[in-house]
C-alpha cells in the first residue's frame, strides 16, 4: 500500500491525485478511475473508456446516501415531503452548481463542436461520475462522509431547498395548455398505509395516463404525479 500511494503522488499523475484530494478528502488508490471521470463519450466512445457508466452508478449511490440522511435529519417528515427535498437536491440544476464549483468541466475531456445543449448538464453529469469512482475506489461509507461532509454541508444549501416551495402542478399545467391539449388528475387508488389514507394518483394527457404519484395525501401525490411527468416528457422541473 505505501509504494501504491507512493507511486501515485510522485508521478505524472501527481496533479490529479492532488485534486481528487483536496475535493473529497480521499487519498485515491485508483487513478485510472478517476481518469475515466473527466472522458466524456462526445470524444472518447469505448465504453471502458468514457464515463457514462460511472455516471450511472453515482446517480444510484448519491440517491441512497441523499435518502437516508433525509430519513435522519427530518424523523417526523412524511414520504412526500422526502421524495419533493431529495428532488430539489438531486436534480439537475443542483448537481450542475456542484460540479461548476468543483471545477470539474475544467478537467472534462469532450468534443465541443458535437455538443449542443447536453452541455449545459455536463458538470452535473461529471460530478456523478465522480461519485462512482470514489465509491469504486473507497468504498460506500467514504463516498457518503464525502458526500455529508463536503458537499451537503458546504455545496447544497438543504434548509433553503427546504423552504422552496416547488409547484410541479403548475408547471405541467403550463406546458400541455402551450401543446393545447387536455390534461386531468384521477385517483387510481386510496388504500391504507401505516394505518393512514394513502394515495395514487394517474396524471392523464389528452386521455391517456402519462405518470403515477403517490403520497399520504392527495395534494402530495399529484404533486409527485407532475413532478414524474415532466421528467417522462423531458422537461427539467423548475426549482
Amino acid at each position: 500500500m505505501i509504494r501504491k500511494l507512493y507511486n501515485t503522488f510522485f508521478s505524472s499523475d501527481k496533479a490529479l491525485a492532488s485534486y481528487i484530494r483536496s475535493i473529497t478528502g480521499i487519498t485515491p488508490t485508483n487513478l485510472k478511475l478517476y481518469k475515466q471521470v473527466f472522458q466524456h463519450r462526445s470524444k472518447h466512445t469505448e465504453i471502458k473508456e468514457n464515463n457514462e457508466r460511472l455516471e450511472l452508478l453515482g446517480d444510484s449511490i448519491l440517491d441512497a446516501i441523499v435518502c437516508e440522511y433525509l430519513f435522519k435529519k427530518y424523523p417526523y417528515k412524511e414520504e412526500g415531503f422526502m421524495t419533493e427535498l431529495r428532488s430539489k437536491i438531486v436534480n439537475r440544476k443542483s448537481l450542475n452548481e456542484v460540479g461548476t464549483k468543483l471545477g470539474l468541466v475544467e478537467k472534462l475531456s469532450f468534443n465541443r463542436r458535437s455538443m449542443t445543449d447536453v452541455s449545459k448538464d455536463l458538470a452535473g453529469n461529471t460530478f456523478e461520475a465522480l461519485v462512482g469512482a470514489v465509491y469504486l475506489d473507497a468504498g460506500f461509507d467514504a463516498t457518503k462522509k464525502f458526500i455529508l461532509r463536503r458537499v451537503l454541508k458546504n455545496l447544497i444549501d438543504v434548509e433553503t431547498l427546504e423552504l422552496t416551495n416547488t409547484d410541479y402542478k403548475s408547471q405541467i399545467f403550463h406546458y400541455i395548455q402551450r401543446e393545447g391539449k387536455s390534461i386531468d388528475f384521477k385517483v387510481a387508488e386510496e388504500k391504507s398505509k401505516n394505518r393512514r389514507a394513502y394515495f395514487v394518483i394517474e396524471l392523464e394527457i389528452a386521455g391517456q395516463v402519462v405518470s403515477r404519484g403517490e403520497g399520504f395525501n392527495k395534494k402530495v401525490a399529484e404533486q409527485n404525479a407532475a413532478m414524474n411527468a415532466l421528467k417522462i416528457l423531458g422537461v427539467e422541473p423548475e426549482q
